[in-house]
């Protein structure tokens, strides 16, 4: 009876892991989500110095940030405005336990006026904050 006992709680708690597991990786796809709708929402609405709470520590280093201001408004110029962005696919990309990092990449496919594009996000989690590390247009 007692060794009944000792398999039934593992299982359990093998399957209580498991969710957990789980549940984080949905928790971190929401979360990343969230934060690349309200990117665009903002794009949408042209508030350009309100996106920078979106970007990390690390964005302008490869760019500046009038060169990426630039490109987004050269962009909707080519393009027009937004009409709509559908989230494709988000991937973990990679993990660094010891810092508690994670990297992800998020594709969006993206209706302007004028055309239709794919974007991807990648996007850095320190911790429990989420940030956009990088912008492929």
């Amino acid at each position: 009876m007692r060794n009944l006992f000792v398999i039934i709680c593992t299982v359990l708690l093998f399957v209580s892991c498991k969710e957990t597991k789980n549940s984080r990786a949905l928790g971190d796809e929401n979360a990343g989500k969230t934060l690349i709708g309200w990117y665009y929402y903002n794009l949408g609405e042209k508030k350009y110095d309100d996106l920078k709470q979106y970007l990390d520590e690390d964005f302008f280093k490869t760019t500046t940030e009038a060169e990426f201001f630039g490109k987004l408004k050269e962009r909707e110029a080519t393009l027009g405005h937004i009409i709509k962005a559908v989230f494709k696919e988000g991937d973990l990309m990679e993990e660094n336990k010891k810092e508690k990092i994670k990297e992800f990449e998020f594709d969006y496919d993206v209706q302007y006026e004028k055309s239709a594009a794919v974007e991807t996000f990648h996007l850095i989690k320190r911790g429990d904050e989420f940030k956009i590390a990088k912008i492929d247009f």
